[in-house]
């Protein structure tokens, strides 16, 4: 049986719920339209479970976006006879940002349903693998969830970020145990193309298409699924894992081919 028909008939319009008239683009809900959302559902005495489930449905969620420095040219290579390269592209702190502080502030517990991913980037442009147009790659992107060994959740200041220029997330992630941060383990299944050997310290974004120029990538990790192009990581248990206090850290990956 669906309510969902009936219900719409007695809700206000849309661009009711959105208030004033806003300038042209997409709207995103703030924390306080989620609650007067909340409030007129609940006014039509609706059960709390369905409540959720329709603005669940809509995806009528809080939204807070982090982004690179513009124009800033991002490149992994390996240097020094090493095999393998991470450069840090993004530290995001996606439970300390003004966003989730008002979630907090209304007295919830800030939970991350989506991560969305819009990347531009581009392979080395050359290979002896007879790999062209494929994303058979040695040239990546990859996520890893850096976590603090204190579980402080409020105004967790990040963490100093030194030496970019490093072989691999394992690299990093033994750098900054000492100081009270550690990269979380992904599962098994998650890993993808040329990670192995490094750990399970991150998880596979997009590979890059082999010899391509510049491309735009899309990838979605939600709490029940995944959405991207070709080449694009499942991030399996990626949302699932994350918890209060996390960050976000982005790496640019390549590696040497050997075989």
């Amino acid at each position: 049986m669906s309510f969902l028909p009936s219900i719409m008939n007695f809700m206000p319009s849309l661009d009711w719920l959105r208030g004033p008239s806003q300038p042209s683009g997409p709207f995103t809900p703030t924390y306080e339209d989620v609650c007067r959302a909340r409030a007129l559902l609940k006014a039509l005495q609706l059960p709390t479970e369905l409540v959720l489930d329709i603005l669940e449905h809509a995806r009528y969620w809080p939204i807070n976006e982090f982004n690179t420095v513009p124009n800033r040219h991002i490149v992994a290579a390996s240097r020094g006879g090493r095999p393998s390269a991470a450069t840090l592209c993004l530290d995001a702190g996606i439970f300390n940002n003004p966003t989730v502080n008002a979630i907090r502030a209304g007295g919830e517990r800030p939970r991350i349903k989506s991560v969305e991913f819009d990347i531009v980037s581009h392979d080395q442009g050359h290979t002896s693998e007879g790999t062209e147009g494929t994303f058979t790659t040695s040239s990546w992107l990859e996520v890893s969830i850096l976590r603090n060994e204190t579980n402080s959740i409020y105004r967790l200041p990040g963490p100093r970020l030194v030496n970019t220029w490093i072989s691999s997330p394992l690299d990093f992630h033994t750098n900054m145990v000492g100081r009270g941060w550690f990269l979380v383990s992904r599962p098994k299944s998650a890993q993808q193309g040329p990670q192995d050997g490094e750990g399970d310290l991150s998880w596979y974004l997009q590979g890059n298409r082999v010899t391509a120029g510049r491309e735009k990538y899309r990838v979605i990790w939600t709490d029940d699924g995944s959405e991207g192009n070709e080449g694009a990581g499942r991030g399996d248990d990626f949302v699932q894992e994350l918890t209060d206090g996390d960050r976000l850290i982005i790496w640019a990956r390549a590696k040497v081919r050997t075989d």
